[in-house]
C-alpha cells in the first residue's frame, strides 16, 4: 500500500500560526482540535555515537524512543519511571537497554536539544463534512527563548487531490522541509548555533604538502587544543570516563608532536610547553588508571568462578572510593592557576601572530618533513621488531609499543598529505600490531598493580580472605593470558612486515 504523503514547512519569522488558521478558515470548512503541549528532549553521547549510526534517542512526554532517521521505531518505546538514565546499564531489562548498550558503550547519554512542543491539529472538511486532509501547526519553544513555527500537511487516504490543492495553498507560508524527527533536531540545534556531530574523538587536520612546517605544526597543535578544551568541562562535571580519556589522548598527541616534528617551534616555546604538557599528563594519570580498572569489572568477574567473585566486589569498592578521592584532586588541579595558565598561554601562542623562527625545519615544506618523520619511525619499528625473539625480555616489547604509538601519531598527523584509502590501510595494519603490544602491556601493568594490592591486604578477616582469594585467582588468570598474548607477537609482527605492506611504505615515504 502506498504510504500517505506528508509535507512540512517552517513558517517565516513574519508569519504566525493564527494567520495560517485564518487563511485556511477563509477557504475551507475545518475543525480546530485542542492544542497539545509535550516536552521533548533529544539525547546522544558527547561524540554523537547514536547520530553517527543514523539513530535518534529522545524522550517525548514520559516515554523514551529509539528511531532511525526515517522515524522507524528500532525497539519498543519505553515508559520512563525515573528522571532519566545516564548510562545504558542503568536501564531496566528491555530491548532499549540492549540496543543502546551496543551503540554507546561506556559513554553517557547527555541532553543535546530540549524544547516544549505545542501542536494543534486542523481537520480539513469537504461539503459532506468528511475529513479530507489534516494540518498540524507546531511551535517549538527552545530553552533559550527562541520559537520555531512549522506547518505539516498530511494526506488522508482517498483524497490525494485535496492534498495537492492544499499543498499549493500553503506554499505561501515557507519553503518545504523534511517532516522527520532528525530535521526537528537539526532545526532546534541550528537555532542555538549548534549542529549534530560538532565533536568527534577522531583526528583529522587538513594540510597541504607545500605548507611550511611551522604553519602545519601550529595547525596540528590547534586541533589538539580544541579537543582538550571541548572535554575539560566534562572532566570537571565527571559526566563519563571518556572525557578524561580524550583529554589525555590530546595531551599525548601534543607531547608526541613536540618529539616527532623536531626543530620547528622556537626552542624557548618548545622547551617550556614540553614541561607543561608533561605536568598535565601527570595530574590526569591517576584517575584515568582507576577508570580503566573500574571499566574492567565485568571482564575480571568473568575470569573467575562464581564463588570467588564476591572478593572482587570488595576490590572494586575500594577502587571506586580511591577514584572519588583522586577525582577531587584532579578537579582542583585543573581549576588551579598553573593548569589554567598552561592552557591559556598555549592558546595565546597558537592564536597569536606566527613567530619569526627561521632555523631548523620551520620553513621546510611539511610534505618533505612528513616523509622523513614517517620513514624514520617505520625503519625504527622494523629494526626493533625484527630483533625480538621468543626469549626477548618483556621490556623490548614495551619499547616497541612506544615506537608503534609514535608511528601511529605520525600517520594520523599527516594523513591528509597522502591518498586516503592507502593511509587507512597502513593505519589498520599498524593497529593490529598495536593491539597485540597494547594488550601485552596492559596485562603487565594490571598484574603489577594487583600484586601490590595483594601485598597490602591486612590478613585476619573474612573480607580479607575473600579478597585475597579473588585477587590471587585473578592474577593466575591474567598471567596465562599474558603468556598467550606474548606467543602471538611474532606472527602479528610478521603480518605487519609483509612485502605488500613494506612496498606501500616505500611507495609513499621513500
Amino acid at each position: 500500500m502506498q504510504p500517505l504523503a506528508q509535507l512540512s514547512r517552517n513558517l517565516d519569522d513574519t508569519v504566525t500560526a493564527r494567520e495560517v488558521v485564518d487563511y485556511l478558515e477563509g477557504k475551507y470548512p475545518l475543525n480546530e482540535l485542542p492544542a497539545r503541549t509535550t516536552d521533548v528532549t533529544f539525547f546522544d553521547t558527547f561524540d554523537w555515537r547514536l547520530y553517527e549510526e543514523n539513530r535518534l534517542y529522545y524522550l517525548r512526554g514520559k516515554t523514551l524512543h529509539l528511531t532511525d532517521f526515517a522515524d522507524r521505531q528500532q525497539v519498543s518505546p519505553l515508559p520512563l519511571k525515573r528522571k532519566t538514565y545516564r548510562f545504558w546499564w542503568q536501564f531496566p531489562e528491555s530491548d532499549m537497554k540492549q540496543a543502546l548498550g551496543g551503540l554507546v558503550d561506556v559513554r553517557a547519554l547527555l541532553p543535546q536539544a530540549a524544547f516544549c512542543e505545542i501542536s494543534q491539529e486542523l481537520q480539513i472538511l469537504n461539503r459532506d463534512e468528511k475529513v479530507v486532509a489534516t494540518v498540524l501547526l507546531t511551535e517549538l519553544d527552545l530553552d533559550n527563548g527562541e520559537k520555531i513555527h512549522s506547518v505539516q500537511l498530511r494526506e488522508v487516504r482517498g483524497y490525494n487531490k485535496w492534498f495537492l490543492k492544499l499543498s499549493r495553498d500553503l506554499g505561501r507560508f515557507g519553503e518545504p522541509q523534511p517532516d522527520t524527527r532528525v530535521h526537528t533536531l537539526i532545526t532546534a540545534m541550528t537555532a542555538v548555533n549548534r549542529m549534530p556531530m560538532e565533536y568527534s574523538s577522531g583526528f583529522s587536520v587538513p594540510l597541504s604538502p607545500d605548507t611550511e612546517s611551522l604553519t602545519a605544526a601550529r595547525t596540528i597543535y590547534k586541533n589538539l587544543l580544541t579537543s582538550m578544551l571541548a572535554n575539560e568541562q566534562g572532566i570537571v562535571n565527571d559526566l563519563d570516563s571518556e572525557f578524561l580519556h580524550d583529554f589525555r589522548v590530546a595531551i599525548r598527541r601534543t607531547r608526541s608532536a613536540f618529539a616527532l616534528i623536531k626543530d620547528v617551534l622556537d626552542p624557548v616555546i618548545s622547551s617550556r610547553f614540553k614541561e607543561d604538557f608533561r605536568y598535565l599528563g601527570q595530574i590526569t594519570g591517576p584517575v584515568r588508571d582507576l577508570d580503566v580498572y573500574l571499566l574492567m569489572e565485568e571482564n575480571y568477574k568473568a575470569r573467575l568462578p562464581e564463588h570467588l567473585q564476591e572478593g572482587l566486589h570488595y576490590f572494586f569498592e575500594d577502587l571506586a572510593k580511591q577514584r572519588g578521592r583522586e577525582q577531587k584532586k584532579l578537579v582542583g588541579a585543573i581549576k588551579a592557576p598553573r593548569c589554567q595558565s598552561i592552557i591559556r598561554d598555549w592558546q595565546d601562542y597558537l592564536d597569536g601572530e606566527e613567530d619569526e623562527y627561521l632555523d631548523g625545519n620551520s620553513r621546510e615544506p611539511i610534505g618533505i618533513l612528513a616523509n622523513k618523520i614517517i620513514k624514520k619511525r617505520f625503519q625504527r619499528i622494523l629494526r626493533d621488531g625484527k630483533a625480538i625473539h621468543p626469549q626477548s625480555p618483556d621490556e623490548e616489547l614495551h619499547r616497541l609499543r612506544i615506537q608503534g604509538k609514535k608511528m601511529r601519531y605520525s600517520l594520523e598527523f599527516f594523513s591528509a598529505l597522502y591518498p586516503k584509502q592507502e593511509m587507512k590501510t597502513l593505519i589498520k595494519h599498524l593497529k593490529l600490531l598495536q593491539n597485540n603490544l597494547g594488550d601485552f602491556n596492559d596485562l603487565s601493568v594490571q598484574q603489577d598493580m594487583l600484586r601490590h594490592y595483594l601485598a597490602a591486604i591486612r590478613p585476619g578477616t573474612v573480607k580479607s580472605k575473600k579478597l585475597s582469594a579473588a585477587i590471587g585467582g585473578l592474577l593466575t588468570n591474567l598471567y596465562h593470558e599474558h603468556r598467550r598474548v606474548r606467543t602471538q607477537f611474532e606472527e602479528t609482527f610478521a603480518r605487519f612486515a609483509t612485502k605488500k605492506n613494506l612496498a606501500m611504505y616505500r611507495k609513499f615515504f621513500g
